[in-house]
């Protein structure tokens, strides 16, 4: 009976095979167009579900396949209303997928379904909608959308059949949007009542009391666009105006807190980050710089992350800090900071986006979705055991906000690493995230996701972002030949994922003729000119001469086994030092290529265990596995001769934080011999730093030997005050940098500060705080901490 069984089970597994196909993950270009044929078949599953149980109202739900209309009954449901204002959102936000797909006969249907909801190509609802999210779901898809439709290179060209109605509709609505800008700041309020054109902002509506960065800045990029496809410079001008005034309200530390009052432009959130509130903030300054060949809005990417790698910066993540100080605010971040690594990848900073892409990977293998907030040391913020001791922490502690609406950021930043490394790793998520909404996700009418990732429960909704930019993702993942990979396509993802691209005549056009054709918009961008003068704008400098200790939020108590989670067995490698080689299922022929990622990142699963306590499996997810030892895939693509894990690290860190007066060196150079030399050191600078003990496995993954305390130098320069420590015993711990401003320093790399910036305030302890006083520098130049060296730290 054993055998006959056992006979079954290996049958089984054969049939599977075949099923599979004995290709299954060689990614040829015959198994890429079938996934992409899966992904274009449950696009249109979804869309067409819309249209039959959806259309006119706003969305469909995809449980009970009824509409999901805006809520008339409660105006306060912001959740709802905010989106939904009874224009078809789902249809027009629906319209560039299809374009993507290159479904001509579908998108023109599309588009005079647009035209026939709209004869008057006139938004006249009486609703009031966020200003922000109208703005990228509908104005963002109707100028995607004429693009594709007036240009003779795109497959979906539309040639005389399209008349400019979708560009007319943009107008309009962004014309019933714009007076949320007239308010004594130039800021905009969160809602506009879009009905009500002639309105001014009504600032006494609690409603209208705080808005957040992205929402302030953000409608700049749709709204340029808008005018280089008008002539209307107003449209430009006004969101401008407000895209640059918001960037005043950073700190003296290059961090922008997430909401103010729009009108006295009281911060309301004094926390800073890359997520929610204020992601599009740094999306929109960088794509902006591209698309519009903007230098300014350059300079604003360029200072705002470097800010950003200086203050947030986690080894895998971008942490919420206080936007005054840079100190750890709340130890969770939030499903749309997911984003973050496919716009790194447009920055040119690929190393670090494969790096942070990698923790939303493992926060998807342990939920099987991106929670809304997941948090990553619940320590901070609740006891570390439950009352019985018998678990260190709740789901509902780790998820505080559980629910997982089938947002796009994680697909959006997969696909954004894979053009940019074409590893195959990134092609076998996008096959899991396929199969995830073919047996998870979808429904009976469309897809829905988790009302509560813990339990499993599913949402009875269907947002426009799941057909307008989490289907979209996914398609162009797999898509090698789509028109958009074209090496001449010069196109920039809007927000919402809607393409942008301005031909050199448009550019000429504008550049050329635009006209500001509002008085009433020009007056007023004329008076809040004239008062930010008055007001003389404040300058950042920063005046304090600071050095602070912060506890690292990177180091983590080593998990008890009962908690660690499941990770790869792996052993120590002897031949190559802070390494451990992983077991190789099977020996592969040297035809294939192999995954970067499977071969040669060796830190692989560092987070498996280091973040082992808060990646806790709900219930529902205890059968699946990682997605990165899918075993069909990790049979083909790994290399056994050179696949290796790092060493989880035992050392303790810390951060050392220095703000000094003097000019702050956003990159510093980097030699051959992996040294970092700061010419200048003014400004906020952030040092991670390890603290070296015998016997420990350091930050790198080498095993800390006695032979790092030879020549060790303990005697002060600067003063007296370490001569009896230095005379009495030898340390027993040393320091060492790790990283500087968010940059890893090279395993056995140095970091080089010219003497002037730090001499004068050394040999002044009278202006030094109580800190500065533990600070010194040996007889080998190097800085120490209450007389021990840090010795890669070194004054030249």
């Amino acid at each position: 009976m054993v055998i006959c069984l056992w006979l079954l089970v290996v049958l089984l597994l054969q049939l599977n095979q075949v099923a599979c196909g004995d290709n299954a993950y060689s990614f040829t270009s015959e198994e890429l167009k079938a996934y992409k044929q899966e992904v274009k078949e449950l696009f249109y599953f979804g869309f067409d579900s819309y249209l039959e149980h959806g259309y006119p109202y706003d969305e469909v739900r995809p449980i009970s396949c009824v509409p999901k209309k805006r809520n008339f009954e409660d105006p306060d449901d912001r959740v709802t209303n905010d989106i939904l204002g009874n224009f078809t959102i789902t249809l027009i936000d629906s319209l560039t997928t299809i374009a993507i797909l290159q479904d001509r006969p579908l998108f023109l249907k599309a588009v005079q379904l647009v035209e026939e909801t709209f004869p008057d190509e006139d938004f006249n609802v009486d609703c009031t909608v966020q200003v922000f999210e109208t703005t990228i779901r509908v104005i963002g898809s109707l100028l995607s959308s004429h693009l594709y439709a007036t240009d003779p290179t795109k497959a979906v060209y539309l040639e005389d059949e399209y008349d400019g109605s979708l560009l007319r509709l943009a107008q309009n609505m962004a014309d019933r949007l714009l007076p949320a800008y007239l308010t004594k700041s130039g800021l905009p309020v969160p809602r506009r009542n879009i009905k009500r054109m002639a309105n001014l902002p009504d600032i006494s509506d609690s409603s209208a009391l705080e808005n957040n960065v992205a929402a302030m800045a953000s409608p700049m990029f749709e709204f340029t666009i808008l005018s280089y496809l008008t002539g209307d410079a107003k449209y430009e001008k006004v969101t401008r105006y407000a895209f640059d005034k918001t960037w005043s309200l950073r700190t003296n530390l290059d961090l922008l807190p997430m909401s103010f009052h729009p009108e006295n432009l009281t911060p309301y959130t004094p926390m800073s980050g890359v997520g929610a509130s204020i992601d599009s903030f740094f999306e929109y300054a960088l794509k902006g710089a591209v698309l519009f060949d903007d230098s300014e809005l350059m300079d604003i990417w360029n200072m705002a992350y470097e800010s950003l790698k200086t203050n947030c910066k986690n080894d895998w993540f971008f942490a919420n800090v206080m936007a005054e100080t840079g100190q750890l605010f709340v130890p969770w971040i939030d499903s749309l900071s997911a984003f973050f690594p496919g716009l790194q990848v447009l920055a040119g900073d690929l190393d670090d986006a494969v790096a942070n892409h990698l923790i939303y990977l493992k926060i998807w293998n342990t939920f099987g979705s991106i929670p809304e907030r997941w948090n990553f040391n619940p320590m901070d913020s609740s006891p570390l055991f439950s009352p019985d001791g018998s678990a260190p922490f709740s789901l509902s502690t780790i998820l505080p906000l559980e629910w997982y609406p089938l947002r796009p950021e994680f697909f959006e930043s997969t696909y954004f690493v894979y053009r940019a490394t074409k590893d195959p790793f990134y092609l076998n998520i996008g096959v899991h995230l396929l199969n995830d909404l073919k047996q998870r996700f979808k429904s009976n009418c469309g897809f829905a996701g988790f009302q509560n990732v813990i339990t499993g429960e599913m949402q009875d909704r269907m947002e426009t972002f799941v057909l307008s930019e989490t289907l979209k993702y996914l398609y162009l993942l797999f898509d090698e030949e789509n028109e958009l990979h074209d090496s001449a396509s010069d196109v920039i993802f809007s927000t919402e994922a809607h393409p942008m691209w301005l031909s050199q005549e448009v550019r000429s056009n504008y550049k050329r003729n635009h006209k500001f054709m509002d008085s009433l918009y020009f007056s007023h961008l004329e008076n809040c000119q004239r008062k930010d003068k008055e007001l003389q704008a404040e300058v950042n400098t920063l005046s304090q001469r600071i050095v602070g200790f912060a506890k690292s939020i990177f180091q983590q108590d080593q998990p008890d086994k009962e908690v660690a989670g499941v990770i790869p067995e792996y052993q120590i490698n002897a031949e190559i030092p802070g390494t451990c080689s992983m077991k190789p299922r099977h020996v592969i022929d040297n035809e294939y290529w192999y995954s970067p990622m499977l071969s040669n990142f060796n830190r692989l699963f560092e987070i498996d265990t280091r973040f082992a306590a808060t990646l806790i499996k709900p219930l529902h997810m205890h059968n699946s596995s990682a997605i990165e030892l899918e075993p069909q895939f990790y049979n083909r693509w790994s290399n056994p001769q050179y696949s290796m894990c790092q060493i989880i690290p035992t050392t303790e860190a810390f951060e050392l934080l220095f703000d000094l007066p003097g000019f702050h060196q956003s990159i510093p150079s980097i030699l051959d011999n992996e040294v970092i030399t700061f010419e200048t050191f003014g400004g906020r600078s952030r040092l991670i730093v390890e603290k070296l003990k015998i016997y420990q496995t350091d930050y790198y993954g080498d095993f800390i030997t006695a032979s790092i305390f030879h020549n060790i130098s303990r005697q002060d320069i600067c003063s007296n005050a370490c001569d009896t420590t230095a005379s009495l015993y030898s340390p027993t711990y040393l320091y060492r940098v790790v990283a500087v401003n968010g940059r890893t320093v090279p395993r056995h790399g140095k970091v080089q500060i010219k003497k002037h910036n730090l001499m004068p305030i050394l040999n002044n302890t009278r202006e030094a705080t109580i800190t500065l006083g533990d600070m010194g520098i040996n007889d080998l130049s190097q800085l120490m901490i209450k007389c021990t060296p840090i010795i890669n730290l070194v004054l030249v």
